[in-house]
C-alpha cells in the first residue's frame, strides 16, 4: 500500500501506520499562519478498510472528499469526528483520492476546456517556471475580468467561475468579453499549497503599485490597459468558526457604493434556484466591518477604484454549506450560473 501526495494539488504527510489506522499531517508551505488543506492518495488499498486520523480537527461536515480521476469528487457523507474518517475500499478501488473538499484541479479545467471546445493562452510564467492558464472568451468592447485561486486552496470558487463560463457561453452578455484567470496562484494549485497568508503576503494582498507575484501583476497591467467594465474574484472562507463560513456571501467595497451592491444582490439572489448553493443578500459583510478593509490592496479594492470599472466584487463561496444548503460540485457550478445570469441584469439595468 502506498500512501502519497505526488499529484496535483496533492498535499499530505505520512506520521504513522498502524494496522489499519493512518496518521496523517497536512503541510504548511510558505504561509504564515496554520491553515486546513489536505490532499493524499491511497494505492493498492483493495478490499481493506482503513481509518485515517489528522493531527488537527481538519475534517469537514460530510467527512473526505473522494475521486478515483481528480476531475469529479463527492463526498463520503460519514466520518468518526472532525480528526478522523474511515473508508473501506472496493475490491476493485486501485488508487483512491481523498481530500479536504471538492478540489478543482488542473485536470478539471483542461476537461471542461475541451468540452466546452475552449483553449487556454498563457497569461505568464509563475515563479517556477508553469504557464499559467488564461481564456479570452467573446469580443465585445466591455472586457470583466474573472479570478479564481488567489488563495490557491480555495476551490469552490473555481466552480463557480465554471458555472460563469458556462452560461456566458450559453447566452453572452451585450458587448463584453471575458478575460479569465481561473488559478491566480498557480504554483500554489499544482504543489497542493494553503495559499491563505503566504509570505510575505499573499496573492490577494499584492494589489499594489508593485506587485511581487507574476499572475497579479499581469492581471493589474490588462485592466490599466484596457476598459474594464466589471471585474469579479471568486473566494472560499474558511474551514469551520464564524458565522459565514457555511454561506455564501458578497465582499461589498466603499459605503458610496452599497445601492449598488443591493441591487446587485438581489439579482443574485433572485437568480439561485433550488439546484444551487443558494446565496442570500442579507448574509453579505459591508464595507469596513471586520476584516473587510477599504485599504487592504485586494483584487476588489483595485477594480472599485479602476477608472472606468462599473461594478466589482469578491464572492465567498462555501466549502461545506449548511444542511439545507449543501454543497455540491453540481451546486457550486449551478450557483455559477446563477452569478452570470444576475450579472446580465445588472448590465442591463446599468446601461437603461
Amino acid at each position: 500500500m502506498k500512501i502519497h501526495a505526488d499529484f496535483e494539488c496533492g498535499n499530505i504527510r505520512v506520521l504513522n501506520v498502524e494496522g489499519n489506522h493512518v496518521y496523517l499531517q497536512n503541510e504548511l508551505r510558505g504561509t504564515t499562519r496554520d491553515y486546513f488543506y489536505w490532499a493524499f492518495c491511497v494505492e493498492g488499498a483493495q478490499g481493506q478498510t482503513l481509518s485515517f486520523h489528522l493531527d488537527k480537527e481538519w475534517v469537514g461536515n460530510y467527512g473526505a472528499a473522494v475521486s478515483h480521476d481528480l476531475i469529479h469528487w463527492q463526498w463520503m457523507d460519514s466520518r468518526d469526528d472532525g480528526f478522523s474518517f474511515t473508508y473501506r475500499f472496493g475490491e476493485d478501488e486501485d488508487k483512491v483520492y481523498f481530500a479536504h473538499d471538492l478540489v478543482y484541479t488542473p485536470a478539471r479545467l483542461r476537461a471542461v476546456l475541451c468540452e466546452l471546445g475552449l483553449s487556454a493562452e498563457s497569461l505568464c510564467l509563475t515563479p517556477k517556471g508553469r504557464e499559467v492558464p488564461l481564456l479570452r472568451i467573446g469580443n465585445g468592447s466591455r472586457p470583466i475580468v474573472l479570478a479564481s485561486r488567489h488563495h490557491s486552496c480555495e476551490s469552490p470558487g473555481t466552480y463557480v467561475l465554471e458555472g460563469v463560463l458556462r452560461e456566458y457561453l450559453a447566452s453572452p452578455i451585450e458587448d463584453t468579453s471575458l478575460f479569465v484567470v481561473p488559478f491566480a496562484d498557480y504554483d500554489g494549485v499544482c504543489d497542493g499549497d494553503q495559499g491563505k497568508g503566504r509570505a510575505p503576503f499573499d496573492h490577494n494582498r499584492d494589489y499594489t503599485d508593485a506587485p511581487i507575484y507574476p499572475e497579479v501583476r499581469e492581471i493589474i497591467r490588462f485592466a490599466k490597459e484596457n476598459p474594464v467594465y466589471m471585474g469579479f474574484d471568486f473566494h472560499a472562507p474558511g474551514h469551520s468558526g464564524g458565522a459565514r463560513c457555511g454561506k455564501i456571501f458578497v465582499v461589498r467595497k466603499f459605503a458610496e457604493k452599497e445601492p449598488l451592491f443591493d441591487t446587485f444582490g438581489q439579482l443574485f439572489e433572485a437568480a439561485c434556484g433550488e439546484d444551487a448553493v443558494k446565496y442570500f443578500v442579507s448574509g453579505d459583510i459591508h464595507p469596513n466591518v471586520g476584516w473587510n478593509k477599504d485599504a487592504t490592496p485586494t483584487f476588489s479594492t483595485f477594480f472599485n477604484t479602476l477608472e472606468g470599472c462599473r461594478f466589482a466584487c469578491t464572492l465567498e463561496n462555501t466549502f461545506f454549506g449548511t444542511a439545507e444548503n449543501k454543497v455540491t460540485a453540481e451546486k457550486l457550478v449551478n450557483t455559477g450560473r446563477a452569478f452570470c445570469r444576475a450579472v446580465r441584469k445588472f448590465a442591463e439595468q446599468l446601461e437603461s
